[in-house]
């Protein structure tokens, strides 16, 4: 039904603000930078990406920094945690949305 993924999980919403995020990955240019964070359990991860105030000035500073989340098999990307929880119980609950 979602491809290669299946949880079976449930948690609370207290629960899932809880779990345990592993740096993977990051990346620093002279615009900004990018880290990406998994659960590899759940198949969860976020990305934040920051850019700097001033482009090649790692003094100038930190923009805010945008993140996304995301779910592996499931193509849609989401801007805060609760999205992501209400995807993820939706799996966990084999809900179909359209």
């Amino acid at each position: 039904m979602y491809g290669v993924l299946t949880i079976t999980k449930e948690l609370t919403f207290e629960e899932f603000c809880d779990l345990p995020f592993k740096y993977t990955y990051g990346l620093s240019s002279d615009s900004g930078a990018s880290r990406l964070y998994r659960n590899d359990e759940l198949k969860l991860q976020y990305e934040t990406h920051t850019k700097l105030k001033k482009k090649g000035d790692p003094y100038s500073g930190w923009r805010k920094s945008v993140v996304i989340y995301s779910m592996d098999g499931d193509e849609r990307n989401f801007e805060t945690i609760d999205q992501l929880y209400v995807a993820y119980m939706e799996k966990v609950c084999q809900i179909e949305t359209s």
